[in-house]
């Protein structure tokens, strides 16, 4: 007999350590403990003009600006449910010593890219910052790291509680040029629990009927085999779980009737979701404790998350209506000039704050009660998200109508177009712009990258740099506003990457016009740097009759604030007549690249690169947009974030204006129990079925039609729900998620 899973396809996490031991007892000073042991695996170290690099198969790096670059891994293992994690302890294990002699070549500097004077400050603050710390490391022969590990992350993946672990397996001695390596480390974790019978505890009980992570669960935990028993519900669900709402849109009265009046909600319907809106007056929000709105909505998100099984929330409103959550990634700057991106502040506006229910705001993002959320070093916010978020960034009721029809009419066409891309790479920086010392940046490579190893089959069109004294070297077509503007308004696109220097109002390609004679491209020199907007809100010509899915590696394109000149990200997706986006990626403030390539060099190229190759096909199958951009962002700070507070920045900044759970390839209703696809469902279903699980039969096609009672399994009793249907008075089959072609 066949029973066939169906469970969601889950974020598969390239990690191949080996798990020697792992058990739990209760031992010392009152705390459990948990004991793991990774193998390192082999290595292979390279050379090139920068250095040496070690790498190894399914290890990151250890990404300090100016110090050693060095293999790390970060290992997510899980902890019986409601741990509490106490204290990390790695220890190395088989150490074996190099040769001397090894040059390990350093992580490069942060790269922002933006261009008000403000950031040429910052430029050089950074570069100042690599330098101190190129100096202290390599100018002795202490080892670095000193230590084997250490904790990188603790929190909750929906019912899992988890903690997340680097394992560094070599140290360098950099005057004398040793490496010592380690074959494996034990990983020793104490923790606490809920005490037993407390409220904690019972709620912790309760969370085990939530199901809806099993699936990823299984992909990103080292030792998920060995502790998912304990994370199987015993008895009955709980009785006030009598709602299911997958799906959730948070606005407000002003603007539920856009929302209502759409296409939207009855489409979201058809494709199985069962949406409610929540408004920010409801009891479900106003009763939650928090120091203002956007803490309360999260606070209602944290509340209801599971009993209600809610996997995707979309906020419809500007910033101000349903607020975005300012964050201060860099402690030392708690500056705050919102509605003045001339300006550069301490503060960026995320959604990602709304995607993280672990723990209460005290505990996460304002752990240190600074009441300066996010803040590098400080806080505590884990970046693994339990649910997935989308916004509609306008509250003029108009636009949020327009948009919704335009997600549905985006998601209802399954065309080959879907598998066409428009790529943009202007020259992010010239080699040693501004006598910084950096590197010549293409942001071509980054889009060469993606379409070498994410999209072949596809047909692409892409342009670069061709005017200056230092053009690309990606012979694309020429990049200019009217080339690139028009061949996106003229052609059927559904991605669209691109990058260039970025603001509210669009982004510009940079050209070295001319030279004064010191080899060097001066910003600060009258127009030997000179910008030319290649997508603008004021002079751009756009339409929207075949929307796309825009990343911008860019700076501020997605500014959610009132901006005079207009903002591109949110007038790409929601502007009549202008908005070519069905969804857009993009940046609230300024970004940072590395002066590696992506995909492993970190920044926001590896952002974009992950993103689309989860959105494309992902580990294991096409992801929806908002799984997509979440994963993709906790991948990367997983395997190559870097170890400052411009990661968090990088982190918060890009957020989805759009509809989470959007399938960028389009979808079409299942009929759930209309297993021989006749149209209909009656009881030749219910033979076809029981030919199919007991006979050796054709399955249902898709398969996903066989699962009439939406448990994520085809197996008998699908057919017992498909007889009380049809004979006995019993439910409709329902809960038609969507077939994603």
């Amino acid at each position: 007999m066949r029973k066939i899973n169906l469970s969601g396809k889950g974020l598969a996490i390239r990690i191949t350590a080996i798990l020697i031991v792992s058990a739990s007892s209760p031992i010392a000073f009152g705390y459990d403990v948990l004991t793991t042991r990774v193998t390192a695996g082999e290595y292979r170290i390279t050379s090139r003009e920068e250095g040496q690099f070690i790498e190894m198969e399914g290890f990151g790096h250890l990404m300090v600006p100016g110090k050693p670059r060095l293999p790390a891994k970060d290992l997510l293992i899980a902890l019986p449910p409601g741990a509490r994690v106490h204290s990390v302890q790695v220890n190395g294990v088989g150490a074996e010593q190099l040769p001397a002699g090894y040059q390990i070549a350093s992580t490069p500097p942060i790269l922002p890219i933006a261009d008000s004077p403000e950031y040429q400050e910052l430029v050089k603050e950074l570069l100042l910052e690599w330098q101190e710390n190129n100096q202290l490391v390599y100018s002795t022969d202490k080892a670095y790291p000193k230590e084997r590990g250490k904790l990188k992350a603790a929190g909750t993946l929906r019912k899992y509680s988890y903690a997340s672990v680097s394992f560094y397996p070599f140290s360098y001695h950099p005057e004398s040029g040793r490496l010592v390596h380690y074959d494996a480390a034990d990983i020793i974790i104490t923790y606490d629990l809920p005490s037993p019978g407390s409220i904690e505890a019972l709620g912790v009980e309760e969370m085990k009927w939530d199901n809806l992570a099993d699936k990823k669960a299984s992909s990103l935990f080292v030792n998920y085999q060995e502790t998912a028993e304990l994370y199987q519900p015993v008895g009955s669900p709980p009785k006030s779980w009598v709602e299911t709402h997958d799906y959730i849109i948070i606005t407000t009265s002003e603007l539920q009737g856009a929302i209502a009046s759409s296409d939207f909600p009855a489409w979201k319907t058809a494709l199985g979701y069962n949406l409610r809106t929540v408004l920010a007056t409801d009891t479900e929000i106003t009763s939650q404790p928090g120091i203002d709105l956007a803490e309360r909505i999260r606070n209602f998100l944290r509340t209801y998350y599971v009993p209600w099984g809610i996997e995707y929330v979309l906020l419809v409103g500007d910033c101000e209506t349903i607020p975005m959550r300012y964050c201060f990634p860099d402690p030392t700057n708690h500056s705050f000039y919102p509605y003045d991106p001339y300006t550069y502040g301490g503060e960026v506006p995320t959604d990602y704050y709304y995607a993280d229910l672990s723990d209460p705001d005290a505990s996460s993002w304002d752990s240190d009660g600074d009441g300066f959320h996010g803040e590098y070093g400080q806080d505590s916010p884990d970046f693994l998200a339990e649910v997935s978020i989308g916004r509609i960034p306008t509250s003029d009721t108009g636009r949020i109508r327009y948009t919704l029809n335009k997600l549905v009419t985006f998601e209802q066409d399954t065309e080959d177009w879907k598998n066409h891309a428009l790529h943009a790479g202007a020259i992010l920086f010239f080699e040693n712009q501004d006598f910084s010392g950096y590197p010549f940046i293409d942001g071509a490579r980054c889009m060469d990258v993606i379409e070498t190893d994410l999209m072949s089959g596809w047909t692409i069109s892409h342009q670069s740099e061709h005017q200056g004294l230092v053009p690309s070297s990606y012979p694309w077509g020429m990049l200019t506003e009217a080339a690139f503007t028009g061949d996106w308004r003229n052609g059927q696109y559904g991605v669209v990457n691109w990058s260039g220097h970025g603001w509210p109002r669009g982004a510009v390609r940079t050209i070295w016009a001319w030279d004064d004679g010191d080899g060097v491209p001066e910003s600060q020199n009258p127009t030997e740097l000179a910008q030319y907007s290649f997508i603008s809100t004021v002079t751009s010509n756009l339409d929207d009759d075949h929307p796309s899915i825009v990343f911008a590696i860019s700076c501020n394109v997605g500014y959610p604030e009132a901006n005079p000149l207009g903002n591109l990200g949110i007038d790409l997706l929601t502007l009549p007549g202008f908005g070519s986006s069905a969804g857009v990626l993009s940046a609230t403030r300024g970004a940072a690249v590395s002066a590696d390539p992506p995909p492993t060099g970190g920044g926001v190229e590896s952002m974009c690169y992950e993103f689309n190759q989860r959105m494309i096909d992902g580990p294991t199958g096409p992801e929806r947009v908002g799984d997509a951009i979440y994963d993709a962002k906790f991948y990367c700070n997983q395997n190559f974030g870097w170890d400052h507070y411009y990661e968090y920045k990088n982190l918060y900044d890009y957020n989805l204006y759009g509809d989470p759970s959007l399938a960028r390839e389009g979808a079409i209703p299942i009929n759930r129990g209309d297993c021989n696809g006749n149209g209909t469902v009656e009881a030749g279903d219910v033979v076809h079925l029981i030919n199919y699980l007991f006979r050796n039969g054709p399955a249902p096609d898709p398969l996903e039609a066989g699962d009439a009672n939406c448990d994520s399994l085809v197996e008998p009793s699908d057919i017992v729900y498909l007889i009380n249907y049809l004979f006995r008075g019993g439910p409709s089959p329902g809960c038609i998620k969507a077939q994603i072609l």
